[in-house]
């Protein structure tokens, strides 16, 4: 009965546990993400992929050793009628060359002395490392920015909870002061009311922030690959945020294309468009292949292979050969023609991926820097606006605790302050992004 009693309170224990909220600042997400992303995982697995890939071109230029070995035991052995030489009857002559049990074994090497096929593969494979390892940088920037525009979204929400909170509050003593003057004559039921109206509008809107929450927080999960069940808590502000990602003097004044790592991807993708092109032509070239070959076998009239101390006739008789194996094209109905112009048309398409991306990428930091100026002077007049929001609400409260407001003020006053202080946190926000997004437009580090 003791260890029964015991059960329930293990079992809260172990939820307490298994709720527990983990404390995560941007750096902490990123981090975690780095470890955990499914998509990262994946570009870092096509890395080991593709040197997987070169590991098998090597082999075919490597030697290739194969041991074989067979036995036979003829139930029927075959043979063939011959004319009797000798005259006579029969007229033919019947003889078996072959005796009944037969065996065999053999090893043989082959050794490719010359494929230019294999060597412009071999080359093209291990570039294609290196563009896998420029694909592992691009996911990793991809996934910073993801995580980033997450984390201060799911940030920016929590933070508008806070507010609301904080605001709900103080409405909700000044309803309760009312109420009680109310009942000792000294309000009007209409203040009590307005109130009323304002603490119940602000309680929906914090129920829809709640769920927007949860929202934001299951996509910052998601982002960094946590299990979405579990329970975080953003401890970072947006301001600290901002401090902490320093823009470069270069990054506002300069840009350069090739600084960004889709610019590389495309470049690499082009030289190996021509390593694509010489390894077709290197098909028109002859193939050499090298072969040793050694071979021993014995054929026996009686089933004796695990005897010994037997007359010559059973022994295995060995064999051995090497030679040289010239294998030259004449002719492949085109094929290897209409392959290299294959490659030289997507070459060409590639090309004009370069040029595109060009006039793109510029137009995109354009327009991210255009984007961040503008964000930088609305985030200051706001500030601005939340500090004058600030002032007249306390003024106004001041007033109404004084006996000298009005509930219509102290409402509007509220609700000038909630607007502020909304419009502040997401001019925030929008600054904190812009500057990731121009960082990404020029080609830097996003969060170093």
């Amino acid at each position: 009965m003791k260890r029964l009693s015991l059960l329930p309170v293990f079992l809260m224990a172990t939820m307490i546990y298994a709720q527990e909220s983990v404390s995560l600042s941007l750096k902490d997400a990123i981090a975690y993400a780095e470890k955990n992303s499914p998509v990262l995982q994946n570009a870092q697995t096509d890395i080991l992929i593709a040197k997987q890939t070169v590991n098998t071109i090597k082999a075919s230029g490597l030697p290739q050793v194969n041991a074989t070995a067979g036995y036979s035991d003829y139930l029927q052995i075959p043979g063939s009628y011959v004319k009797n030489f000798l005259g006579g009857n029969p007229e033919y002559l019947f003889f078996r060359f072959q005796q009944k049990y037969a065996a065999n074994a053999s090893i043989g090497l082959n050794q490719l002395l010359f494929d230019g096929t294999f060597f412009m593969g071999l080359k093209a494979a291990e570039d294609y490392v290196n563009l896998t390892n420029s694909f592992e940088i691009k996911s990793l920037n991809d996934l910073h920015m993801a995580v980033a525009k997450a984390y201060l979204l799911a940030l920016t929400t929590s933070k508008n909870m806070e507010m609301i909170n904080s605001t709900l509050a103080t409405l909700e003593k000044s309803l309760s002061d009312v109420s009680t003057l109310n009942e000792e004559g000294f309000a009007e039921k209409l203040d009590v009311q307005r109130l009323q109206l304002a603490v119940s509008n602000l309680k929906v809107q914090k129920e829809k922030l709640q769920n927007a929450i949860l929202v934001t927080q299951n996509l910052l999960k998601l982002q960094i690959g946590m299990d979405v069940n579990n329970s975080i808590q953003l401890v970072d502000n947006l301001e600290t945020i901002n401090s902490l990602i320093p823009l470069a003097e270069t990054v506002s004044n300069s840009f350069d294309a090739k600084n960004r790592i889709e610019y590389k991807l495309l470049n690499q993708t082009l030289g190996l468009s021509y390593l694509d092109e010489k390894r077709y032509k290197y098909g028109y070239f002859p193939t050499l292949v090298g072969f040793l070959q050694h071979q021993e076998t014995t054929n026996r009239s009686e089933f004796n292979f695990f005897k010994s101390n037997l007359t010559p006739n059973n022994d295995f008789i060995p064999s051995t050969i090497w030679g040289l194996n010239v294998s030259i094209p004449v002719f492949d109905g085109f094929r290897k023609h209409s392959q290299i112009m294959d490659v030289r048309l997507r070459r060409e398409k590639t090309l004009n991926d370069i040029r595109n991306f060009e006039n793109a990428a510029t137009l995109e930091y354009n327009n991210a820097k255009l984007t961040y100026d503008v964000n930088i002077k609305q985030a200051e007049t706001l500030k601005m606006n939340l500090d004058l929001a600030n002032e007249i609400y306390d003024k106004a409260n001041i007033k109404f605790n004084e006996g000298v407001g009005s509930t219509l003020e102290i409402i509007q006053a509220e609700n000038d302050l909630k607007t502020a202080q909304t419009n502040y946190m997401n001019a925030l926000y929008d600054l904190v992004v812009s500057k990731l997004e121009l960082k990404k437009s020029a080609g830097t580090v996003i969060l170093n």
